[in-house]
């Protein structure tokens, strides 16, 4: 993980979209919601636990900086959380 975030900066979530089969279609990406980074990695690793399509598929775009696309930061920051408490 490189730099520190602030697990309270409202972020938005996205999920790449799964490609039609066979449309020769770009993948797209499509958005979830808009909250804390605190609840965006949560919901990630809790909530998308039993997709993991989904949770390699989330990308979390933070005005602050460049957007989070790896599994492993995500999980990084989650553990983060749990163990900060929240503000």
């Amino acid at each position: 993980m490189t730099g520190a975030y602030s697990l309270d900066e409202m972020v938005d979530l996205l999920a790449l979209n799964r490609p039609i089969e066979g449309s020769g279609s770009l993948t797209m990406t499509g958005k979830v919601a808009t909250l804390p980074l605190r609840e965006a990695v949560t919901l990630v690793v809790e909530e998308w636990s039993d997709d993991k399509f989904r949770q390699l598929s989330a990308v979390i775009v933070r005005p602050s900086g460049p957007p989070i696309r790896s599994l492993e930061e995500i999980r990084d920051l989650y553990a983060q959380a749990e163990a900060a408490p929240a503000s």
